[in-house]
C-alpha cells in the first residue's frame, strides 16, 4: 500500500500528480499494483489515471532494490474550453457540430513503462522514487505523458534490510 506525490509532464505543460496505489508481491521478485492518480495540468486541463501494473525487482531483497514497470490503463482527461485549449490529440476527436461547447472530457486505454527503486528504511516501510511514461493511444494516435513520483509504502510482510537481519 502507498502514497505517492510528484509532477507529470505532457504537451509542453507539466503539473503535479497525487494518488495511492495496493499491490500483491506474488513472489519476491514479482508484485501487481493497482493505482490512482490525480494530474492537474493547468489551464483547464485535469485528468486521472487507473493503472494495474506488473512491477519486477531487478535485484534480491536488500536495503536498494532496483525495479522495472509496466501495465495497461484507463486516462480520462478534462478540458475546460474557456480557460485553455484542446491538446492537438484529442481536437480532432471534437464532435460539437457548431454547438458552443465549454466543456469536454475523453476515456482512452494507457500503456505504461517504467523504473525505479525501492529504498527501504525499515522491514516494512519503503520510499520509492520512481519514472513512468504512459502512453495513451486512441485512432493509431498516441499521446505520452511522463511521471516523476516518490510513493512512501507500506509493506505487510518483512523485508530484510540487511543481509544479516534476513530470517
Amino acid at each position: 500500500m502507498n502514497g505517492f506525490a510528484g509532477a507529470a509532464s505532457a504537451s509542453s505543460e507539466t503539473g503535479p500528480l497525487a494518488g495511492g496505489a495496493v499491490g500483491w508481491e506474488v513472489t519476491p521478485w514479482v508484485a501487481l499494483e493497482g493505482s490512482g492518480s490525480w494530474l492537474d495540468r493547468h489551464n483547464g486541463a485535469d485528468a486521472f489515471a487507473a493503472d494495474l501494473k506488473v512491477l519486477v525487482n531487478l535485484a534480491a531483497a536488500h536495503p536498494v532494490v532496483p525495479f522495472l514497470e509496466g501495465g495497461i490503463g484507463l486516462y480520462r482527461a478534462w478540458f475546460d474550453l474557456s480557460r485553455g485549449t484542446l491538446p492537438d490529440f484529442y481536437q480532432g476527436r471534437m464532435a460539437v457540430n457548431g454547438a458552443n461547447v465549454k466543456q469536454m472530457a475523453f476515456t482512452d486505454p494507457s500503456f505504461i513503462f517504467g523504473g525505479g527503486v525501492n529504498l527501504f528504511i525499515s522491514r516494512q516501510v519503503a520510499i520509492r522514487p520512481d519514472v513512468e511514461a504512459k502512453i495513451v493511444r486512441r485512432n493509431s494516435q498516441n499521446f505520452v505523458m511522463t511521471a516523476v513520483s516518490i510513493h512512501l509504502a507500506y509493506h505487510f510482510e518483512d523485508h530484510p534490510i540487511t543481509p544479516s537481519r534476513s530470517r
